[in-house]
C-alpha cells in the first residue's frame, strides 16, 4: 500500500522540495552585509571636492592621528592650497576677516611654505 502512495505523492514533493531550496538562496542573498563607510581617505576627498574645507581639515587631523603615512604630505599639501585659495576669493570679496582665517589654517598646515610664510622685517628700512 506504501508503494502506490509514494507514487502519487512524489511528483508533488519534487516542487515543493524545489521552491523551498529556491526561496533559501534568495533569503541569503536579501541578507547581504551593508556597504562599509567611507575610509577616512575617501572622505578626505569627497570634502576636498566639495569645498568643505572645515570638515576636511577635521578630516585630515583624523587621519594623521589614525594612519599615518607617506599620502598625508599630498592631502596637507592639498588641503593648505585649498585654503590658500578660499582666502584670495576672500580677498577679492573684500572679506579681510575670512581671508585672514583662511590665511591661518593654510599656514597651520604648511608653516614653511614660501608662499604663506611672512616676511621677516630686519633693523634696516626698505629703500623706496
Amino acid at each position: 500500500m506504501s508503494a502506490p502512495l509514494l507514487r502519487y505523492l512524489s511528483p508533488l514533493l519534487l516542487p515543493l522540495l524545489l521552491a523551498a531550496c529556491q526561496h533559501r538562496a534568495t533569503e541569503s542573498a536579501d541578507t547581504a552585509p551593508p556597504p562599509s563607510p567611507p575610509s577616512l581617505s575617501q572622505e578626505l576627498e569627497r570634502q576636498l571636492g566639495e569645498g568643505d574645507l572645515a570638515a576636511a581639515t577635521a578630516s585630515f587631523k583624523r587621519l594623521q592621528a589614525e594612519q599615518p603615512g607617506p599620502t598625508l604630505e599630498t592631502y596637507q599639501r592639498r588641503l593648505a592650497e585649498a585654503w590658500l585659495r578660499h582666502g584670495e576669493q576672500a580677498i577679492e570679496r573684500g572679506d579681510m576677516s575670512e581671508a585672514a582665517t583662511a590665511l591661518g589654517n593654510a599656514r597651520a598646515l604648511m608653516p614653511r611654505a614660501p608662499a604663506l610664510s611672512l616676511p621677516r622685517q630686519s633693523g634696516a628700512t626698505a629703500k623706496p
